[in-house]
């Protein structure tokens, strides 16, 4: 293997990593269009390799954040980078949502990039089971992470041969724009799924209470 193949690797592990942490904010699809757009242009990055070095990124992205969650338990949770991403009604609806539903929310979670950070991180400090979590993650890794990088391999390598370089560039402006225009529909959903929760475990108000209102309200028109 060519030294120039390695550090493409690493970048691509590398780039996983971090994006799967929070630094900087950035999907991880982005990523893994990265890897993809590598193995179908560069002779030297072989897909059979750079699909693993994807999913490996990412699940250690994942393990580090329930992990630190489970060492630190609801400490990290106070921690003002934390809390600026976890609104308490946010944290109280996720650990529901957990309780609920366990795998099949953890997977859903990875579909929604501005929450899956904070979900990974809620595994940890209410000890879900690092099984499941570890099963949920490999999953995703070889279903989900195989969807979108073999996806983007076909278009990218489809790209390369009609426009070279220029359609490239062009298709990766385009896939940011898309990015941001997803995360800010995704936040937008998140936003209105915050307040509904917050609604949701609003105080309701006492049969007694409404009973007393009325015969104001009936006394008054009288």
């Amino acid at each position: 293997m060519a030294p120039d193949s390695l550090y493409w690797y690493a970048s691509i592990f590398l780039w996983l990593f971090c994006t799967g942490v929070g630094i900087p904010p950035v999907p991880e699809e982005a990523g893994i269009l990265y890897a993809a757009g590598l193995a179908a242009v560069n002779d030297d990055v072989y897909w059979w390799i750079a699909w693993p070095a994807t999913s490996l990124g990412i699940i250690a992205a994942d393990l580090l954040l329930y992990g630190a969650g489970r060492l630190w338990g609801t400490q990290i949770l106070e921690h003002r980078w934390v809390g600026r991403m976890l609104a308490p009604e946010r944290r109280r609806t996720i650990e529901d949502r957990f309780h609920r539903y366990g795998m099949q929310f953890l997977l859903m979670a990875r579909l929604l990039p501005p929450l899956r950070t904070g979900v990974f991180l809620i595994a940890g400090t209410i000890r879900y089971s690092l099984t499941r979590f570890l099963i949920a993650d490999c999953v995703y890794g070889v279903v989900g992470v195989g969807v979108v990088f073999f996806g983007g391999t076909a278009l990218m390598a489809l790209f390369h041969k009609i426009g070279g370089w220029l359609m490239f560039s062009l298709a990766v402006v385009a896939v940011g724009l898309a990015t941001i225009y997803y995360y800010r529909y995704l936040r937008k959903l998140e936003l209105k799924a915050t307040e509904k929760a917050v609604e949701a475990i609003a105080p309701v108000v006492a049969p007694e209470e409404v009973l007393t209102r009325e015969t104001h309200t009936t006394e008054a028109r009288r």
